[in-house]
């Protein structure tokens, strides 16, 4: 049996993630960009979750993106770290909710409103195939769904495709009668 050398780590050494290895370019298919609930665990959190136990949550967490669910892990929406900001939780206060009573599912983007790709779609498809669909629709992320399984499979998020594509994404949001009344009341 053998003794192995233990040694210290030098300051240059750095923390990498699968990610990592894969050369990420506008060509590579689309799949490789997925976060496949397959494969990975959705991150979750209950829609009964107060506001700003949420953001502390998704900030200690590095997260930016949560599925909401209900008690029996039944997707009720999406939240994004962006829905939990101040300004978000003051537009809540100013229609005459307290602060504490503030949950994720009053903030969420409901399921209803939530956009999706095809999995079966995405297998012929590349990235650049994605920003540009991201980008003309003015989504930051979408859902990936097996429909022939009628399954929900994965989520894209432009910000991930940004980081490993080592460039930035512009999603333009598009303009809508509530985005224009939410910009004009905050």
């Amino acid at each position: 049996m053998k003794t192995l050398s233990l040694f210290n780590l030098d300051a240059v050494d750095q923390l990498i993630q699968p990610t990592d290895f894969t050369e990420t370019s506008l060509n590579s298919p689309a799949l490789s960009v997925l976060s496949d609930f397959k494969h990975n665990q959705p991150t979750m959190i209950e829609g009964n979750t107060s506001a700003t136990q949420a953001l502390q949550m998704m900030q200690l967490e590095h997260c930016q993106l949560k599925l909401v669910v209900d008690a029996d892990e039944r997707m009720l929406g999406l939240i994004h770290i962006e829905q939990l900001s101040e300004q978000a939780l003051l537009r809540q206060v100013i229609q005459g909710n307290s602060r504490d009573e503030i949950k994720v599912r009053d903030l969420m983007r409901p399921r209803e409103r939530i956009k999706a790709l095809a999995y079966q779609q995405l297998q012929n498809c590349t990235i650049a195939d994605v920003v540009n669909t991201l980008q003309s629709n003015g989504e930051a992320f979408c859902l990936v769904v097996d429909r022939d399984n009628h399954q929900i499979r994965g989520v894209i998020h432009a910000q991930e495709l940004a980081r490993r594509l080592h460039m930035p994404l512009a999603i333009r949001q598009q303009p809508t009668f509530l985005r224009i009344f939410d910009s004009l009341t905050a």
